[in-house]
């Protein structure tokens, strides 16, 4: 069974957690960034093609022909896209996810400041409340969706560089979902389109 550090090494142990604590805090709070980001992206582009299917279905009552002769299966394919991809967005719970992450990454800069004052005070800090700051620690860092590697590098934490290959996939996934109000904006062009010439 090992044997626990002697008092002497009590300053490097406080150090380290409270670097860790600070790190996993930053970390933490990335997290909370990109799942919100996350969240209002996929809640934009969802919003869009639920408007734009409303709008030319509406058209199509009046002219079949506005989306050309396949318009009508083709608005059919279009909502069922919108409807599977509400269904995978409610299944990831963003929302629910960032209030958790938020609530995780404040109660580990609580701590970062607790362990920060251990060491700072007049006072001799002691294994006992090394040990139970530690476990504090732990469990705040087992009890929450943990961060991503790019959550990580976002911070700074490969060598000082933003710029990583999982902080620019995870960038691209964040963004993602923008490049799908192609099919919106399409849907609006059309019927604009249509009503132009109409009243023309």
């Amino acid at each position: 069974m090992a044997q626990p550090p002697a008092p002497k090494d009590l300053p490097g142990l406080y150090a380290a957690l409270e670097h860790r604590a600070y790190t996993t805090y930053k970390s933490r709070l990335k997290a909370c960034e990109r799942i919100q980001a996350r969240g209002r992206a996929w809640n934009t582009a969802l919003i869009a093609l639920a408007a734009a299917t409303t709008v030319a279905s509406v058209g199509l009552l009046v002219d079949d022909l506005m989306y050309g002769e396949s318009g009508n299966t083709f608005l059919a394919a279009c909502a069922i896209l919108a409807l599977a991809a509400s269904l995978i967005v409610s299944s990831l719970d963003y929302p629910g996810r960032a209030v958790r992450m938020e609530a995780n990454y404040k109660e580990l800069q609580a701590l970062s400041f607790v362990v920060e004052a251990a060491r700072s005070t007049s006072g001799t800090p002691t294994m006992h409340e090394y040990n139970e700051l530690d476990a504090c620690y732990v469990d705040l860092v087992k009890h929450s969706e943990n961060h991503s590697t790019a959550d990580w590098n976002a911070t700074g934490g490969t060598l000082g560089q933003r710029t990583t290959w999982p902080h620019a996939l995870s960038l691209a996934l964040t963004f993602l979902p923008y490049l799908t109000l192609v099919l919106p904006a399409w849907l609006f062009w059309q019927f604009g389109d249509w009503v132009v010439r109409g009243a023309g």
